[in-house]
């Protein structure tokens, strides 16, 4: 039968998923500060970036919950 024992998350994972958080937090505030003053080239701009950082966060999740 296979061990079930729980591991414990190393303190740079929970590091990089706080900085991540805080970065699309970021970039999608500056994404509607730039929509708000009519700058879509600025929003596109923010807005993958913001798209980014989701799909970096998604990725670290995957690796520390799955792997």
């Amino acid at each position: 039968m296979k061990d079930l024992r729980t591991r414990t998350v190393s303190w740079s994972w929970v590091g990089l998923v706080g900085v991540l958080i805080v970065l699309e937090w970021l970039f999608v505030y500056e994404a509607l500060i730039a929509d708000m003053s009519g700058l879509q080239r600025v929003f596109g701009v923010f807005s993958g970036l913001a798209i980014l950082c989701f799909a970096a966060l998604l990725y670290v999740l995957r690796v520390v919950f799955y792997d």
